[in-house]
């Protein structure tokens, strides 16, 4: 082999040498790296301008880099070197996740009545049977359909919207107006001696309250052996029940 040809060879391997260094080099410097970074995060993020592009990007952050960082040698090498291949997208984090929508409302509302209000369990009912039966109104959703139909049965059912503490008061308040008092449960009543009824507000009842006292003695064993014999009306509520009944009685003279 010639000398010329043994300097060729030598003068090809360096060159090749140098740009695979340089080439090493611009793929893990600094500037590599934190422009991939910045452009990586910009595609998770969506907010890549338009027309930008990675070759562009990476034109001017490299050259922004080595303007932040003149002691870097790096840097000068990657303001003037090709732009290398665009780097892979950025790994999101699982928490960046959106997170998975709950059950809907009206799946979980029509699953069971245990534990719910009547008014819960009526609307889940009719919610339940609009979408068996394919009738649920275009736009409507189990939020917008609850709110409305809670609303129609408080109106329709004011006795069950009110609190229970609240129909205390206004039960202890409320004097029936025969017995000037309040109507006592139908247990007591059955056992009440008519002679000394309780009387709100006064010592002495008058004559017309005792035989009132009277009659819902008489009401309330009827009503105890209805109970027992299994002949109560369906859904009877006793001060119902003794209106009724007091008014029978009257009318018979009693």
């Amino acid at each position: 082999m010639t000398l010329s040809l043994r300097l060729a060879l030598a003068g090809a391997g360096l060159a090749l040498g140098l740009l695979a260094a340089g080439s090493a080099s611009a793929a893990t410097s600094p500037a590599m790296q934190s422009c991939s970074d910045q452009w990586a995060q910009l595609k998770a993020d969506d907010k890549v301008p338009a027309g930008q592009t990675w070759s562009k990007f990476w034109s001017q952050c490299a050259k922004d880099y080595a303007a932040a960082h003149p002691a870097d040698a790096a840097a000068a090498a990657d303001k003037t070197a090709p732009p290398p291949a665009e780097p892979p997208p950025a790994k999101t984090k699982a928490a960046a996740k959106p997170a998975t929508a709950p059950a809907p409302a009206d799946d979980m509302a029509a699953t069971s009545g245990k534990g719910k209000s009547p008014a819960m369990a009526a609307c889940s009912d009719e919610w339940a049977k609009l979408k068996a039966d394919g009738k649920v109104p275009a736009g409507q959703t189990w939020p917008k359909f609850w709110s409305q139909c809670a609303k129609d049965y408080a109106a329709a059912h004011p006795d069950e919207a009110t609190p229970p503490k609240a129909k205390a008061a206004k039960a202890t308040k409320a004097d029936d107006e025969d017995l000037g008092a309040p109507l006592p449960d139908p247990e007591v009543a059955a056992k009440v001696d008519p002679n000394k009824p309780a009387v709100t507000g006064k010592r002495e009842p008058t004559p017309g309250q005792k035989a009132a006292w009277a009659r819902m003695r008489s009401c309330g064993a009827e009503w105890q052996a209805a109970k027992k014999a299994g002949t109560l009306a369906t859904g009877a509520k006793w001060p119902q029940y003794w209106s009724d009944c007091n008014k029978r009685l009257k009318a018979k003279g009693q």
